[in-house]
């Protein structure tokens, strides 16, 4: 069997098809400026309209106005043109220009910005199509088909049939890439940083695709087959039955109320979550409308966005996560300089306190929506008091000059070791507490979760992290604040009895995870969850905390 790194959620049982794409041929030396330069014109034009036109998805869609953004990006259209101008060929400038920005987007030292690389060479991909008239990358594969790739492109996934490909498996590639983002919202399992072991699997070997635990089966015996296609079938079962009664409250077996939120980035989401059942939602990303353009949202903007999400939640908490931009994500519009290590430099909160501007017309958006307090405020990537009582500042100002009496709440984002380690001390600051246990993770255990060479390793039931997860809960309990996990353990069925034994109340998922998240929430009882918690405390590995709670996961279902 081989390891890789969760990226979508989910088993699947199929057949291994390697998808292996030869770059478009292109000349070095073209028919003159004149001519290349129009044909470069007309290539790019035909991209962006083809982008513009192309519906579906919300992640889809996102990712597409991502891609214009590059089409329209002068700095890469004037390294092409230089290259056009000393008489190279459309493509082939085209193709020094994408693989120069790319190299430096992986030169920078953030996993994140590194996949936005993958965005740029799919954009290379699609123009020098254009410029040569190249057949599309052949992606009709038979039912049933688990596709292995050296490395994926955005594109490649938006073009496959979810009917005929069950999984994805990347040598390479991020957890957090488009890619990613795409195999979760397509409801694909999917493994990335597989590694070079990869490319020893052969073409039609029969796979079992275990995302939730990392692992690929490769040519099973009967034995194990068998076993895999009995758990399918259950699992297809539960799901049937965790949706039929998604509607009713989360309450553990003992009577401990859990609150099953989900994780939102638009209004579509919203939808799909409360079709699942969803009790409000824990984290309202809106980096989305910030990137990809030109200026920042107003704050009438904002506000009608907002508006439109708390109404599709009928009247459901929403927890809106002030803007986490810089270093992975940068807005055009920002002015922040390359940073060597972006992880650890102007992000988060420190964006938004650099620029008062942007943070008050985000604060304005929030507090405008109605009902007032249906929206409650959290602050990402808090590493001190003074962060959270600035923002506070603001917010009390703003309700003064908008005539607000309601209080509204504002909580922090439990992401860096130091909001961990001081939470009794912020906690008397924060309305509540949620832990970003991806990040936390990453930080705790000084590893990119990104890096294929140290990607196995990054395992949010580390006990290091489970410990900072339990200092955290201890330390809100002394303001008698509530704590919640809007991270990836919140989808791992592994991680739930755990958070629940260390004191989280409050669990906001993938919309799609909530039926099967509150059907296991019914089943536990919170005293043996804490049990396992103390157990895996003092384990000595992630692996022998995952082996605990697995053990304690099969005897609940007995």
């Amino acid at each position: 069997q081989l390891a890789g790194t969760l990226a979508a959620p989910g088993f699947a049982i199929g057949t291994a098809r390697w998808l292996r794409v030869a770059d478009i041929a292109v000349p070095v030396d073209g028919q003159g400026p004149g001519v290349e330069a129009a044909r470069l014109d007309s290539a790019l034009a035909a991209v962006r309209d083809r982008l513009s036109a192309e519906d579906g998805t919300h992640a889809g869609a996102t990712i597409r106005a991502a891609h214009i953004a590059f089409l329209d990006d002068p700095e890469l259209r004037k390294a092409a043109d230089r290259d056009v101008g000393a008489g190279r060929d459309a493509g082939h400038a085209w193709r020094q220009a994408t693989r120069a920005q790319a190299e430096v987007l992986r030169s920078l030292g953030d996993a994140r910005l590194a996949e936005r690389a993958d965005d740029l060479l799919d954009l290379e991909r699609q123009v020098l199509r254009e410029l040569t008239g190249a057949a599309d990358d052949a992606l009709a594969f038979a039912p049933g088909t688990i596709l292995l790739a050296d490395d994926l492109l955005p594109s490649q996934v938006m073009a496959l049939d979810p009917a005929c490909v069950v999984g994805l498996v990347v040598e390479r590639g991020g957890p957090t890439s488009h890619v990613a983002i795409l195999a979760a919202t397509m409801g694909l399992p999917a493994l990335v940083a597989v590694g070079a072991p990869l490319n020893e699997v052969a073409d039609g070997a029969t796979l079992i695709l275990d995302a939730d635990n990392g692992v690929l089966h490769v040519a099973p015996d009967d034995a194990t087959l068998a076993e895999a296609r009995t758990r399918m079938e259950r699992r297809a079962a539960d799901r049937a039955a965790a949706l039929a009664q998604a509607a009713e409250h989360c309450v553990t077996a003992d009577g401990v109320r859990i609150e099953a939120f989900a994780n939102l980035g638009s209004v579509e989401d919203a939808v799909v979550a409360m079709a699942n059942g969803a009790e409000g939602s824990g984290l309202l990303r809106t980096e989305f409308l910030f990137l990809e353009r030109d200026t920042a949202p107003d704050a009438a903007e904002q506000a009608a966005l907002y508006g439109n999400i708390a109404a599709t939640l009928e009247g459901r908490p929403l927890i809106v996560r002030l803007l986490d931009v810089g270093g992975d994500k940068p807005a055009s519009y920002l002015p922040i300089a390359p940073e060597e290590n972006p992880a650890l430099g102007l992000r988060g909160i420190r964006v938004a306190l650099a620029m008062p501007d942007i943070l008050e017309a985000q604060l304005r958006g929030i507090l405008s929506v109605q009902p007032v307090g249906q929206c409650r405020i959290m602050v990402p990537m808090v590493a001190s008091v003074d962060e959270i009582t600035a923002v506070r500042a603001v917010v009390d100002r703003l309700r003064v000059e908008m005539d607000i009496t309601e209080r509204v709440e504002v909580g922090i984002m439990v992401e860096t070791p130091a909001a961990a380690v001081t939470s009794a001390t912020l906690a008397a600051h924060a309305d509540f507490l949620s832990i970003g246990t991806n990040d936390l993770t990453q930080y705790a255990l000084a590893m990119d979760r990104g890096n294929p060479a140290v990607a196995g390793g990054v395992d949010g039931l580390h006990p290091a992290v489970l410990q900072l997860i339990a200092h955290t809960t201890d330390g809100a309990k002394r303001h008698g604040r509530w704590v919640g996990v809007c991270g990836g353990l919140a989808s791992d069925r592994l991680a739930v009895p755990l958070l629940i034994g260390l004191g989280i109340t409050e669990l906001s998922a993938s919309p799609r995870f909530v039926p099967e998240l509150k059907a296991l929430v019914r089943r536990l009882d919170t005293a043996a969850c804490h049990r396992l918690a103390l157990r895996a405390l003092a384990a000595s590995s992630p692996r022998e905390v995952r082996a605990m709670a697995r053990e304690f996961c099969q005897e609940l279902a007995a």
